[in-house]
């Protein structure tokens, strides 16, 4: 679901991350995984990205605390905007079917495209399991 989501809409979210419980750790994951198909194609969200990603993976029940938890929430607000800088985008996406469903992976929009050699490793997979 978040994976079809626009670079606006994407912000929107990141902005409401501090309405949510601390607790919840999978819509954080969800999140992180989503917005991190958008580096490959712009490589400026990288650091913010990456960022929230180190901050979400401290929310764990081991480590949480109030610290983390603001931690994160500064994070998303800092990739939100970094969202907002890119305006109101659509990410393409592959829509290549493999052995695991649909690819997924985003599409550049120059040079070699990253999904490809798994294209070859799933179709051959296939062959071989018929």
């Amino acid at each position: 679901m978040l994976n079809s989501l626009t670079s606006t809409e994407l912000a929107d979210v990141l902005d409401s991350v501090h309405r949510q419980s601390p607790e919840l750790t999978g819509p954080l994951s969800m999140l992180d995984e989503a917005t991190l198909g958008w580096t490959w194609r712009y490589p400026q969200i990288s650091e913010a990205q990456q960022a929230f990603s180190r901050a979400r993976h401290q929310q764990f029940p081991r480590t949480r605390t109030e610290q983390t938890w603001q931690e994160v929430v500064a994070t998303a607000a800092a990739l939100s905007a970094a969202f907002r800088e890119l305006g109101d985008v659509r990410l393409e996406r592959c829509a290549v079917p493999t052995g695991w469903g649909t690819c997924g992976l985003a599409l550049p929009e120059r040079g070699p495209y990253r999904g490809e050699q798994e294209h070859l490793a799933s179709a051959a997979g296939l062959k071989a399991a018929q």
